[in-house]
């Protein structure tokens, strides 16, 4: 029944998805996504996977993640949080780890293109496991849809 409901899930999401996201940056390099509106003009929801050649050595490293995400109204401006699991350290600066919470800051370039918008985010972030710390990153992205 779980593996069901798993794929359920896994398949409807984009169906949901008011967005689909790409970025460059944290937490583990190239990242895609869907974004989800849950309360319109107020909450959105964030799933997405990331890889990058950012581990020991170049080594290929896969995670990802999903965030909450609150929109400040009459702003471009959004804040939110979130956890993030990955096979191996993220790309960050102070700190690194594969597992743990980070804020997200966050801001809309608006560029007047009709269904594509750039944004550029902030992430303070904890690791827990092995390697508990505090690491800062960023990123990069572009967004389709609405």
């Amino acid at each position: 029944m779980k593996k069901l409901l798993v794929l359920l899930v896994l398949l409807l999401t984009p169906a949901f998805a008011q967005s689909l996201q790409a970025s460059v940056g944290g937490p583990f390099g190239l990242s895609a996504g869907v974004r989800l509106g849950l309360v319109p003009f107020l909450l959105d929801g964030r799933i997405y996977a990331s890889g990058g050649p950012v581990g020991a050595g170049g080594a290929l490293v896969l995670g990802g993640g999903a965030d909450l995400l609150a929109k400040i109204p009459l702003t471009d401006l959004y804040a939110g949080a979130g956890v993030f699991y990955g096979n191996g350290n993220t790309l960050s600066a102070l700190g690194s780890g594969n597992l743990g919470l980070r804020g997200v800051l966050g801001t809309w370039l608006n560029l007047g293109l009709p269904g594509i918008a750039f944004f550029v985010e902030a992430h303070p972030m904890v690791f827990f496991g092995n390697s508990t710390g505090f690491g800062i990153s960023g990123s990069f992205g572009v967004n389709v849809g609405f």
